[in-house]
């Protein structure tokens, strides 16, 4: 078993880890701590349900993304073409920084209040 196939199925089940709590937080309408931090006082926030409507799709999305392509990586399905190999995992960083991005920006708006 190669690194390359270790990572991919980390990365594998880091987007079963983004789903299961996506669908979690819409099923409880609790916010999890992974979303926001540790010691991040989440009774305390000023619009939780505001946070969950706006971060569910794009959690979900974002596993769903994560979970295909640590798939795609682990299964070798593109292993005879390299460039295509990199633009996959070049499109999963970037889906990983814009959601990155996008998750502070709804952790301003919904639950400091900035």
């Amino acid at each position: 078993m190669s690194f390359d196939m270790i990572l991919n199925i980390l990365i594998m089940a880091c987007g079963v880890y983004m789903l299961y709590w996506a669908i979690q937080m819409k099923r409880n309408k609790k916010i999890p701590e992974m979303l926001v931090g540790k010691n991040f006082p989440i009774e305390r926030a000023r619009d939780p349900e505001g946070f969950i409507k706006a971060t569910f799709p794009v959690t979900f999305v974002t596993g769903v993304i994560i979970l295909v392509a640590g798939a795609v990586g682990a299964l070798g399905l593109l292993a005879a073409y390299p460039m295509a190999d990199t633009v996959i995992n070049l499109i999963e960083v970037v889906v990983i920084m814009g959601y990155g991005m996008l998750l502070m920006k709804a952790q301003r708006k919904y639950l400091v209040g900035e």
